[in-house]
């Protein structure tokens, strides 16, 4: 076997036709050196990889995204399973166990959402100027609204024209819950507006207050309603995010006096994505689990299906033509990317949505979606994400004002142009009103039922399928609040250019001045 000696510090020496040494000098120790011809060939020289190699490349490459999905299926798979074998007596106590593992995901995930939240948008907000701030704000707002209101209106659009509610009312059973029955637009609202604005920042992480309506009865047997605030635990998300707004602005206002907190705020925010990042490889577990648990927990698929078939297939079909036509063609118009290549790397959020049923839940998937797999920049995600993840409620939009005209057409209630209009605009803001959570629109469902006087008995029927549709809808607030980074960022580029130009600058201004500093030393440690 022939050997070479090696021209230079580092060679290749072949030792056999199998076998490649790396040699540093003379130096043929093979200890930590040892490379096989595999390595140091080229993709070209190794030939093309065969069909069980490609696909296993990219199921590596995805591996959280594919175990995520797997344990979608399969949940779904055991959920039915268990759902049809489990006698109807310990069905309870099997649900209450499958959920247990998915109930720890769930709490994690909400654990990191206060540092998340808090931190995300003062550095996203810290690093943009005050200018820049009101326009990002602007137009992430207004996509939201004018989302939300298409949704609303697509929604009574399908249920005019399908009329899943037209039959008799006796084909319903409704189930003895207790909601709520005094609300209104106008409280929901005042509530909205105390919960932007909240006397105490350490509580709103906690808690918020909201009115509650009582029934008072006078002595002479007339009666009214009484209103009091009532403070109720769940995170103030929204006074929580304005607080939060507030202090990034004027952090970019003082970029100088806030850089020492800047730093620390910073850390922070890298901490807790790390630490999301552990928590994602254990959500094909939780999210597994959930599934199962949930869909074990139906009492009766037929007679779910015999009584609202038509009204899911009104709300799903709405939700289709939402997700895959109104809002990539309005990404499409904005941008000019490919929404399908969008859609795909948003897909480990999407199953997250999908398992959690939880938009504030999903948010740290999101943003890590976002910004690693779709590009954007953290100034813009850091902000819209968290913003759109309490206020844009494009699937609840189209729910509710589905269920409300549903729930007319069962009743054989007619309903004049207007109040249809009223309806949507009702519909619109209760799902701006509506929190981050589980079946949060069910909650807000009263209000709407109640702005064209509607009964609201029928709300208990909706709950046998609320759970299910829910999650479909969580899917579209999710791919709403990602696809609006991106359209922000495209119509903000100029902005985001223009501070980049000026931190190029400022940092060249800062090095000039170190080095004219340096060498003020220089001259006088030679004069000296």
């Amino acid at each position: 076997m022939p050997c070479f000696a090696p021209e230079a510090e580092s060679e290749w020496l072949p030792l056999n036709s199998d076998n490649y040494v790396y040699s540093k000098g003379n130096n043929t120790d093979m200890g930590t050196d040892t490379k096989t011809d595999t390595d140091v060939l080229t993709p070209a020289q190794r030939g093309p990889k065969t069909i069980l190699q490609n696909i296993w490349s990219k199921v590596w490459n995805n591996l959280l995204f594919t175990l995520t999905l797997v344990a979608v299926v399969l949940g779904l798979i055991l959920g039915v399973i268990v759902q049809q074998t489990v006698t109807p007596y310990s069905t309870d106590l099997v649900v209450v166990l499958l959920k247990f593992p998915g109930e720890l995901l769930l709490r994690m995930l909400k654990c990191v959402i206060l540092p998340l939240v808090v931190a995300s948008v003062i550095t996203g907000l810290g690093a943009i100027n005050a200018k820049s701030c009101g326009k990002i704000g602007g137009v992430a707002v207004t996509y939201y609204l004018t989302t939300t209101v298409m949704a609303s209106i697509l929604g009574l659009c399908l249920v005019s024209i399908i009329k899943p509610g037209s039959g008799n009312q006796e084909d319903f059973i409704a189930k003895d819950v207790t909601l709520n029955q005094n609300t209104n637009t106008l409280d929901t609202m005042m509530d909205l507006l105390r919960g932007a604005f909240p006397d105490n920042i350490v509580q709103a992480t906690f808690g918020k207050h909201a009115t509650e309506l009582t029934n008072v009865t006078r002595e002479d047997g007339s009666s009214y309603l009484n209103r009091s605030l009532e403070f109720k635990s769940g995170m103030n998300m929204i006074g929580v995010i304005v607080f939060s707004i507030v202090i990034g602005v004027i952090m970019s206002l003082h970029p100088k006096e806030a850089a020492p907190l800047m730093k620390v705020i910073q850390a922070v925010n890298d901490v807790t994505m790390r630490l999301v990042t552990l928590i994602l490889w254990y959500s094909p577990i939780g999210i597994f689990f959930l599934i199962a648990g949930q869909f074990a927990g139906v009492e009766n698929f037929g007679e779910m299906m015999a009584q609202l078939g038509m009204y899911m297939v009104t709300v799903l079909g709405g939700i289709a033509i939402h997700f895959f036509i109104v809002l990539p063609g309005i990404f499409y118009a904005f941008t000019r990317r490919n929404p399908v290549q969008y859609y795909l790397n948003m897909l480990p959020a999407i199953a997250t949505a999908f398992g959690t049923d939880s938009s504030s839940a999903t948010m740290p998937v999101t943003l890590k979606c976002v910004e690693e797999n779709n590009n954007i920049d953290k100034r813009i995600s850091r902000f819209v994400i968290p913003v759109g993840a309490t206020i844009n409620m494009d699937g609840t939009a189209l729910y509710e004002a589905v269920a409300c005209l549903f729930i007319a057409q069962v009743k054989g209630v007619p309903l004049n142009f207007g109040q249809v209009i009223v309806t949507g605009l009702t519909a619109t803001l209760a799902a701006v009103g509506a929190a981050g959570i589980p079946s949060a629109g069910l909650v807000t469902m009263v209000m709407v039922l109640n702005a064209v006087n509607l009964p609201t008995d029928m709300i208990s029927v909706l709950l046998t399928v609320d759970w299910f549709l829910d999650r479909f809808r969580t899917i579209t607030n999710v791919m709403g609040d990602a696809l609006g980074c991106a359209i922000v960022q495209h119509l903000c580029a100029e902005e985001l250019a223009e501070m980049d130009r000026e931190k190029e600058l400022q940092e060249e201004g800062g090095a000039e001045n170190l080095i004219h500093s340096r060498k003020g030393d220089i001259e006088m440690g030679s004069s000296l």
